[in-house]
């Protein structure tokens, strides 16, 4: 028990000395978790904590960390607006249903042409010539 807490003990200040020059800098705490396990949150925030560090990121944090993207979607999952913790993508498509009507009839048009020009080269090359 007592080595299990000192364990405990030390994560936790590992944990601060961490965070702390992020805390210094002015982050808040969620970009300052962000910030300080490369672009990974560790604990859990409200969706006012995830607004607040979005809206108070420092613009060199948002460049070049990953911690923007990182909040984000923290928070689309915190407000419901994002499933699951799946970030392999999938659902919609970014084309309207319509145009894919259209492009899918245009691919199969095509098709048709192509088939009906290669049968008619296959024909004018097995025929002879007439005079």
């Amino acid at each position: 028990m007592r080595r299990a807490s000192a364990i405990l003990g030390l994560g936790w200040l590992l944990t601060i000395a961490l965070t702390w020059p992020a805390h210094a800098a002015g982050l808040s705490a969620p970009v300052a978790d962000c910030y300080a396990h490369n672009g990974t949150l560790t604990h859990s925030y409200t969706a006012a904590q995830l607004r607040n560090g979005l809206a108070t990121m420092p613009a060199d944090v948002k460049e070049y960390s990953a911690c923007y993207d990182v909040l984000q979607r923290a928070l689309l999952l915190k407000i419901g607006k994002l499933s699951g913790g799946d970030s392999s993508g999938g659902g919609g498509s970014f084309l309207p249903a319509w145009l894919i009507a259209v492009l899918a009839v245009l691919v199969l048009a095509g098709a048709g042409f192509a088939a009906v020009a290669l049968r008619d080269r296959r024909r004018r090359l097995t025929e002879p010539d007439h005079p």
